[in-house]
């Protein structure tokens, strides 16, 4: 078995492009706010985390990172984070929604409340933010690209996973809805299905993994290389890789993709 080879980060490819990126605190966010900050550039970083926005700014430098608390599910909110990036920046090129929850629960047990709660983070967060960005790159009349964080769960369900395996799905058809829809202004919309992606992440805390290990009938120590195991590549996928894909997809390298879902799992879905 040959080594596995640590991700490159992207450099130069996004230089001097205003990004807004939401759910920028933790997890895939701060890995994708990390990757476009190497690519160069300007975040708008944006959580209901405030003390983890700071040391996002503090990390990649306040000159290019603008931290604003942002609540997804809020209306207002939402139009005075975009407000306050094109405030400071002049303009907005892109958009990354990263912010999302994933509560798991077997569906006889599932209360409904975490059944609401992912739906308006989950897509009803995407469809404010990717309104406004919508708004802002029509205004401004030269295009613009947004990525939407999905899964491969939107694409292949996992068991005992209703609310995460309905919401991520969503994201898929707002993504290629809007794709068709604002594509003759010159804006792309993607999105990205990453598989388990367990380095920073806040999905996978311990009752997260109890929940995954209970669904598997494994103990809960067992559950993360289980996942790794069932990849063809047997490779743990790290934030850098889902960065690279945002990026890439936010560049004019991807100039000619729109509505498409990237699949960054080290070949799982097709493998199960």
């Amino acid at each position: 078995m040959p080594e596995h080879p640590a991700p490159l980060p992207l450099t130069g490819l996004l230089t001097d492009r205003v990004v807004l990126v939401t759910g920028a605190a933790s997890g895939l966010g701060l890995g994708i706010a990390r990757g476009l900050a190497t690519a160069g550039a300007k975040i708008c970083a944006t959580d209901v985390d405030e003390a983890g926005l700071a040391a996002v700014a503090d990390e990649l430098g306040r000159d290019r990172v603008l931290p604003v608390r942002l609540d997804v599910t809020d209306e207002a909110s939402v139009a005075a984070a975009f407000a306050a990036a094109v405030t400071r920046f002049s303009r907005l090129d892109g958009l990354v929604c990263a912010a999302g929850i994933a509560p798991a629960g077997n569906l006889v047990d599932f209360p409904l409340a975490k059944w609401e709660l992912a739906l308006r983070i989950n897509l009803t967060g995407y469809f404010l933010c990717g309104r406004e960005a919508a708004r802002i790159f029509t205004r401004q009349g030269s295009g613009g690209a947004m990525v939407l964080l999905s899964s491969k769960s939107g694409l292949e369900p996992s068991k005992a996973n209703s609310a995460y395996n309905a919401t991520k799905a969503g994201e898929i058809h707002l993504a290629r809805g809007w794709a068709a829809e604002l594509g003759r202004s010159g804006i792309r919309v993607n999105c990205i299905a990453p598989g388990n992606v367990f380095e920073g992440s806040k999905i996978w805390n311990p009752a997260y993994i109890a929940e995954r290990a209970k669904a598997k009938g494994i103990a809960p120590e067992q559950v993360i290389p289980s996942y790794i195991a069932q990849t063809a590549l047997d490779r743990d996928i790290k934030p850098t890789d889902i960065a690279n894909a945002a990026a890439w997809l936010l560049s004019d390298a991807a100039r000619c993709v729109t509505g498409q879902v990237i699949v960054v799992d080290s070949g799982q879905v097709w493998t199960r």
